[in-house]
Order: structure tokens, then sequence, then C-alpha cells
């Protein structure tokens, strides 16, 4: 997909608007700095008041504790709420936040931009509650193989959820996904997934509990990216 200045193109940006503005969404951030986010925490003091004006907040932000074969590298992630695309896409527009887009560009070496919907059913979304220490909260984002993709992956979802709720984590957030904005993957799924520890979660995958279901998740999974991450509670 093209990518100026890590922003949406105009044409990305007109079939955001396309969508039935109904419901809220959540633009997945995912960032790579040329630094230590310094320049980006610029950027982040310009945009954070210009979401807050239009009723945004963010659900989550997090530092990823390790690199994978699948994702690369990646400095931070963060979830952010919009009432409706036309509160993203005002924001877009205006002068003033425009203005921090040099520090974002200048603090950026890669960024996966994407939108995500709430799923049916699901509760309000709000800001994830964390609790500190050593909990982690995962992130699975998700592309199902074929017509039966999503039917497999969820034999492994049957099994391998009473396991974590049993090690005490549990689902943070489960959205659906709408349209990439600057990436060139698509996902389908995004789940957030909370363990009270790193080792909580490494002991639950070394089960042979774990690796028989994982077989169904292999199964149905055309691509995946999932690493752990540590809640980072600055706001920007």
């Amino acid at each position: 997909m093209q990518q100026q200045d890590f922003m949406p193109v105009e044409a990305t940006l007109n079939a955001l608007a396309a969508q039935p503005d109904d419901q809220p969404v959540v633009m997945l951030n995912l960032l790579e700095y040329t630094d230590d986010g310094e320049s980006y925490a610029k950027y982040g003091r310009i945009a954070y008041p210009q979401i807050t004006k239009r009723g945004g907040k963010i659900l989550y932000a997090g530092n990823p504790l390790n690199d994978t074969p699948e994702a690369g590298h990646w400095d931070r992630l963060i979830l952010v709420f919009y009432p409706n695309r036309a509160a993203f896409l005002d924001m877009m527009k205006d002068p003033e936040y425009r203005a921090g887009l040099p520090h974002r560009t200048a603090g950026l070496k890669r960024t996966v931009l994407y939108a995500f919907t709430q799923r049916e059913g699901s509760p309000p979304l709000e800001t994830v509650p964390t609790a500190g220490g050593d909990e982690i909260f995962v992130l699975n984002l998700m592309r199902f193989k074929g017509p039966s993709g999503r039917e497999d992956y969820q034999k492994y979802g049957a099994v391998v959820l009473p396991m974590v709720m049993e090690r005490g984590g549990a689902p943070a957030l489960i959205l659906d996904g709408e349209m990439p904005l600057v990436t060139d993957e698509t996902w389908e799924d995004l789940y957030l997934v909370r363990y009270p520890t790193l080792d909580a979660l490494q002991s639950m995958v070394a089960t042979d509990a774990w690796q028989t279901a994982n077989v169904d998740r292999q199964r149905g999974l055309d691509l995946t990216w999932a690493f752990p991450t540590r809640p980072d509670e600055r706001s920007s």
C-alpha cells in the first residue's frame, strides 16, 4: 500500500469515509521509532488533545517485549478509539493536528495503521484496565485460511480459552478488521489477551494440551502476528 509520510493517502481516506458511519472505530498503531521515541512524543503531545476533543481515547498502549519472525521489531502499540469515522477524518484535516505531522514523520522508521470495529454484541469499548506489576497483554492479529479457517481457529479457542482463564488471564479486547490505512497486510480479527505474568503464558504454551490444540490454530490461520506487550500508561 502506498504511504505518504507514513499517513493514509487520499484514496484510502475516501474509502474509509465511504463506510457506514454508525459505529465506533479503533485505530491500531504499530510504531518503530527512528530514535528513542522523543520525536514521536512531540507529535503525540499535539495529537492527543485533538483525539480527546473529538470524543476519542486511548484504549491500550504497550511496549512489545520481543521481536518475532512474522512481525519483526516494533517499539510501541497503541489502540485509539474514535466515536465514529467522521471524528477521525475530521482530525486528519485539522490544521492544528497536521502541524504535528513533521514530528511523526521524523520519528518513525515504519508503521502500521489499521482500522478495526467493535465486535457485534460486545460491551462498549472502554480503556483497558491495567494492574501493573508483571502483567502482560498479548496482541494477536489474525487472517484466516480459506472457508474453514475461522472454524478451525475456533476449535483451538474452545480449548485454550479455559486454559487462559485458569491461569488468571482473560480477553481484554476483541475487534473486527475493517480496512488497512497504512500497511500491505490485511487482518480479520484482533485479540488483546491479558495474562498476569509472562510465565503464565509460557507455561500454558508448554503444555501438551496447548500443543495439541495448536494444530487447529495453525490449520486455521493464513497469517498471524502475535507478541506480548507490557502496558504503558503514557497517553501519547
